[in-house]
């Protein structure tokens, strides 16, 4: 059985070689993680396990360009009116606005969350920084014994392209 921190420090890693879909910004093809969300569920993705330096044999990993451009890239993720590139936080039982800035992103884009699905999104929203940074906005409920631990917000726009913030929400108490 691997360790929650060892899982914690690979999740990056198998998003960025999971088949059709990746993290970052640099990924297309629809594929994804299936999370608790109201913007629509992604397919289902296949964890790959990747070691430096060795072959992974079985798998065909296609790592493909943006069709979008800007190619959509989430840089900082915070609640109500101010976001940071750290992460944030939501407790259990709670509602929060959550919003999210970088390149390319808008509410028009699919929004799902790693994880059960223990915690609604609704209310996808483009919103707009002070500096102009485009971004979106959608309100999450986190239900009162929703799973503790970091979760990863998944977006998706119509070209397919997908752009993730790593464990930037995390459920507490």
């Amino acid at each position: 059985m691997r360790s929650p921190k060892r899982l914690a420090v690979l999740l990056p890693i198998f998003l960025v070689f999971l088949p059709g879909c990746g993290g970052g910004s640099s990924s297309s093809g629809g594929g994804g993680m299936v999370g608790g969300g109201g913007g629509g569920t992604l397919n289902a993705a296949i964890p790959v396990d990747v070691t430096a330096g060795l072959d992974t044999a079985g798998v065909d990993i296609a790592a493909v360009s943006p069709v979008s451009s800007p190619a959509p890239n989430a840089t900082t993720i915070g609640l109500g009116t101010s976001a940071a590139n750290t992460g944030t936080t939501i407790s259990r039982g709670s509602t929060q606005t959550v919003l999210l800035f970088g390149p390319g992103l808008s509410g028009s884009m699919q929004v799902s969350i790693t994880g059960p699905a223990d915690v609604a999104i609704s209310n996808i929203q483009s919103i707009t920084a002070t500096d102009n940074t485009p971004g979106i906005s959608f309100t999450a409920a986190a239900d009162g014994n929703a799973a503790l631990g970091a979760r990863t917000v998944i977006l998706q726009n119509s070209n397919n392209d997908v752009t993730t913030f790593s464990g930037g929400l995390e459920i507490i108490q």
